[in-house]
């Protein structure tokens, strides 16, 4: 009894599959059709990366401006010292600011590439914001 139960259920679901219609769709899709949209797809590919590339180099550039015044603000700190603090802030005021401009530049790379050397680019400015932002970090509790 149970196989024949069974036996039945896949019986009745075979029809049941086999009852569907099958309509070829009234308007099948052509090549030039499946061409254009691709164009289409590859041209809002290219502006959504455009943008989001142009969203992470502002997002850095404003990173920079606010490292930026904390250095010139570190570098005041440092005139107001004296002696070997004085010296030793200046220094690393004068290594940021270094470190900074080389930042900068990996930046303005930046906006030239794409692809596969602008993910290298930003792997790199990632990295060295991360470096910036640390060694900013550790000056700033050295100060204190």
């Amino acid at each position: 009894m149970k196989r024949s139960g069974i036996f039945i259920i896949i019986v009745l679901l075979a029809a049941c599959l086999g009852c569907g219609s099958q309509e070829e769709p009234k308007n099948p899709v052509t090549a030039k059709e499946v061409k254009q949209e691709s164009k289409q797809a590859a041209a809002t590919t290219k502006e959504y990366l455009a943008q989001q590339q142009e969203k992470y180099l502002k997002q850095a550039q404003e990173k920079l401006g606010e490292l930026d015044k904390k250095i010139s603000e570190l570098r005041d700190k440092a005139q107001k010292q004296t002696g070997e603090l004085q010296k030793k802030l200046s220094e690393q005021a004068d290594s940021l600011k270094k470190q900074m401009d080389d930042l900068k530049a990996k930046l303005a790379a930046m906006k030239g590439a794409s692809g596969d050397a602008w993910d290298k680019l930003k792997s790199g400015v990632d990295g060295a914001m991360n470096e910036l932002e640390k060694a900013y970090k550790q000056t700033e509790s050295e100060s204190k």
